[in-house]
């Protein structure tokens, strides 16, 4: 059985570049609330790892760790990078996998 690190309001892993990770949700964040959620995540992530770079994607996409290293491995991490597609609607602009 495969092991994640986990991150919390409590808790970082040991090693903050091991993957997979898990990120747990205070129980205020309901699945239903997408932006706050976001937000959280994206926040936790800095303040709990600073990674150089972070990489979201949705629950249907598939990434090898290896690769997306090698990919990333010439890029520099101060210099704006957006991958995908920019979508958006009356009030925001957002990515979407579907």
């Amino acid at each position: 059985q495969g092991h994640h690190a986990v991150i919390s309001e409590d808790s970082i892993p040991i090693d903050p570049y091991s993957y997979p990770q898990l990120l747990l949700l205070p129980s205020t964040i309901s699945f239903d609330d997408g932006l706050p959620r976001l937000n959280y995540v994206i926040r936790a992530i800095h303040e709990k790892i600073n990674p150089d770079f972070a990489f979201f994607v949705n629950d249907h996409t598939y990434v090898i760790p290896e690769h997306l290293c090698k990919y990333l491995e010439h890029r520099h991490s101060s210099e704006d990078m957006y991958e995908g597609h920019a979508m958006k609607n009356e009030d925001d602009v957002f990515n979407s996998g579907a």
